[in-house]
């Protein structure tokens, strides 16, 4: 016959006999004179202390103070909880207890672990509850948190990274391998001197305030990392920096290019895992971990990082061999992620931006496609991608899209426009750039290969308040750009009088673009119709960004850019085959001055192209000498 707890019973008499539910009793409490309701009260409260001991900062003495020695119990509870690197636990009592005539009951727990950066590992054990003067307790031991650990065995975990997944270019050639790094840092406390932390600003461009207050704060024997770098970087330091006070070191390995600047804004960076960076990097990601932090690395994370495997095993306590393996999961290698990088136009823009002396950007990409082929920030390297993500006033580069605006509303290519030195709006004064003099009436393409501002801009009462709007939607201007890292697709506004719109139609104003959002201008121009951009074919949206050019409109501005290399402004780009190209010189205000961005697009072939020099004096001057460079290099 079962116990207590299971007779059945016949009438209220018998009830207040004895016979209750697990809830009756003096105020609700189970009876301790009934060993199944009060063991399994005294379970179940466990099992809760347990989870909450394991989670997040959890600590151990709810649960130890639960059983019969808490102790030595808790301290077992956290040994084991540090051992398996537990993130958080569930544990769930089965069935009813089990109890003998001496007072002592037993109850299955099923225990599901998540072990951080592996996965889930599941076990069942036994909680033995026993009855100690007028309460009930666990009984402390190993088996109650796993099977066989007893008084001294122990649990070991080992985890097993599979290689990271390279980035891959456009044929399919990995851009990157995992190869040797050093993570650079300081042993926690005052050990470094401020020679040492002087040094890390010197030489690796390490905040040392910052990493001395972080040392400062560590707890005591930690290291306290600052910085990931290739192996031979390190190995050309190490003679003197490698002997500084408290200088400390890590070896292992990272995804990364050929050089630390290839690329580098595209294809991102690899450091040890923050609080920001392992959230994106998945549940199975460790805080030791190298994890994407920038550009594709970041964005494609867990696709290149694919699954850790790991064991436990029961160990020995005395002898430290291994009992028995309790738990393997087999890891699940990354899987690549194959990009639309051309890498020789990636090195060629790269190498043409290094001569330059200024903050500058080039983006080429392919006008049949729409794919991005290189991107490129110089002429020192930036995690920074302001190809992609600058918002500039795009200057006379606008007039690509000005002058589709203007041959809509009923222009042609000969309509004379007047080339004044100055014209005014409104109030407000408007001038030509480069040195350019009035030449009178001349038709459209001489204001274009010239760039005369104030004769596109004489035509503004042509053109509806938001005609430039929709002029620029026309060349795929204003649209979210959902690629698989951060860009801009430029804005603008309609405006909101006159005045504005007239700077709209040079490019100024509240008008703003991004390098590859003009470069997509220009390829607009040679294929005939806007196209979205593409880094990672399958992933980026492809396509049409909006109707095709009208056929009258491509072809004149396919001209306009042609002879502005020809006989224009972007003469620079005459001995390099048959390009086409415009400049421009946008006026920004930094820092309360005014200083010019220069800018020139164009295209040649199925290749089109941007480049902007922050603070360039004009487009021809500035940008015009590095993308000769560039183009230069391929046929």
């Amino acid at each position: 016959m079962k116990r207590t707890a299971a007779i059945v019973c016949l009438s209220a008499v018998l009830v207040t006999a004895g016979c209750t539910d697990s809830k009756s009793g003096s105020g609700g409490k189970p009876d301790p004179n009934n060993e199944k309701q009060a063991s399994a009260e005294v379970v179940k409260n466990f099992a809760a202390a347990w989870v909450k001991a394991w989670a997040p900062d959890g600590k151990p003495d709810e649960a130890a103070a639960l059983t019969d020695t808490p102790a030595t119990f808790g301290k077992r509870l956290d040994e084991v909880d540090s051992a398996l690197v537990a993130q958080s636990v569930t544990v769930t009592p089965q069935g009813d207890p089990k109890c003998s005539d001496d007072n002592n009951c037993s109850q299955d727990l099923a225990v599901e672990a998540v072990l951080r950066g592996i996965g889930t590992m599941k076990w069942t054990s036994t909680a033995a509850a026993v009855k100690t003067g007028d309460s009930w307790k666990i009984k402390a031991s190993g088996d109650t948190i796993y099977p066989g650990l007893g008084a001294s065995n122990y649990l070991k975990r080992v985890r097993a990274l599979p290689a990271r997944a390279s980035i891959l270019d456009r044929n399919g050639q990995p851009l990157t391998a995992n190869r040797q790094v050093v993570i650079v840092g300081v042993a926690s406390g005052n050990v470094a001197t401020a020679a040492t932390y002087a040094a890390f600003k010197a030489k690796l461009d390490v905040d040392g305030a910052k990493l001395k207050a972080r040392a400062i704060a560590a707890p005591a024997g930690q290291f306290v990392d600052a910085i990931t770098i290739r192996m031979e970087q390190w190995q050309a330091l190490a003679p003197t920096f490698g002997k500084l006070p408290g200088v400390l070191t890590m070896g292992g390995t990272a995804s990364l290019a050929e050089s630390p600047t290839f690329a580098r804004s595209l294809l991102g960076t690899m450091k040890t895992a923050t609080a920001e960076t392992l959230k994106n990097a998945g549940p199975t990601a460790s805080a030791v971990d190298q994890v994407g932090t920038t550009g594709l690395q970041y964005s494609y994370q867990q696709q290149l990082a694919g699954t850790p495997g790991g064991t436990v095993t029961l160990r020995d306590g005395k002898t430290k061999l291994t009992i028995k393996t309790v738990f393997s999961q087999q890891g699940k290698p990354g899987t690549p992620v194959k990009t639309t990088i051309d890498p020789k136009l990636q090195r060629f823009a790269e190498a043409a931006l290094a001569t330059s002396k200024l903050p500058a950007s080039l983006v080429a990409i392919q006008p049949s496609t729409g794919q991005i082929l290189a991107a490129a920030n110089g002429p020192t390297p930036t995690n920074y991608n302001r190809a992609f993500l600058g918002r500039y006033a795009p200057g006379s580069t606008f007039k690509i899209v000005t002058s589709a605006a203007l041959l809509g509303s009923g222009l042609t290519v000969n309509t004379p426009l007047p080339c004044t030195n100055t014209i005014n709006v409104f109030g407000k004064t408007f001038k030509n750039y480069d040195g350019l003099a009035a030449y009178g009436n001349g038709p459209m393409q001489k204001a274009f290969n010239e760039s005369c501002n104030t004769a596109f801009i004489s035509q503004h009462a042509r053109l509806k308040s938001d005609g430039m709007t929709k002029a620029a939607a026309m060349f795929g201007i204003g649209q979210d750009l959902k690629l698989s890292v951060p860009a801009y697709g430029g804005e603008v506004p309609a405006p909101k009088d006159d005045v504005a719109e007239a700077a709209s139609m040079i490019g100024q104003g509240t008008v703003t673009a991004s390098p590859l959002a003009m470069a997509l201008v220009a390829g607009a121009v040679q294929h005939g119709t806007a196209l979205k951009p593409v880094l990672v074919p399958g992933k980026d949206p492809a396509g049409a960004a909006a109707s095709p050019l009208p056929a009258a409109t491509v072809a004149a501005l396919r001209t306009f850019m042609r002879t502005t290399v020809t006989g224009g402004t972007a003469h620079a780009l005459a001995p390099y085959g048959s390009a086409a190209a415009k400049t421009g010189t946008a006026e920004v205000v930094s820092n309360g001055k005014v200083i010019t961005n220069g800018w020139m697009v164009g295209y040649r072939g199925d290749v089109a192209f941007a480049v902007i020099v922050e603070g360039g004096v004009s487009g021809g001057k500035a940008a015009g000498p590095i993308l000769a460079n560039f183009i230069s290099k391929f046929s």
